[in-house]
C-alpha cells in the first residue's frame, strides 16, 4: 500500500493558496473550518484524504 506523507502547515498553505495565518487561525479559533488538523509532537499535520474531503465539500457548498 502507497501512502502519502502527512500535510505541513506550508504545505497546505501552498495547495490552497490560503495564508498561513488564515489556516492557523481556523485550526486554533474556529472548530468545524477548514481540514481536520491533529498535532504530531508540537507540529500541526493534515492528513491528505482529510484535506481532499473539505476541498470536496467546498465545492459542493459552492454548487448550492
Amino acid at each position: 500500500m502507497s501512502r502519502r506523507s502527512l500535510a505541513s502547515l506550508s504545505d497546505i498553505s501552498e495547495f490552497t493558496g490560503l495564508p498561513r495565518k488564515t489556516i492557523y487561525d481556523q485550526v486554533h479559533r474556529r472548530a468545524g473550518v477548514g481540514a481536520l488538523a491533529f498535532k504530531v509532537g508540537r507540529h500541526l499535520r493534515w492528513d491528505w484524504a482529510d484535506v481532499d474531503a473539505w476541498i470536496n465539500q467546498q465545492k459542493g457548498q459552492a454548487a448550492a
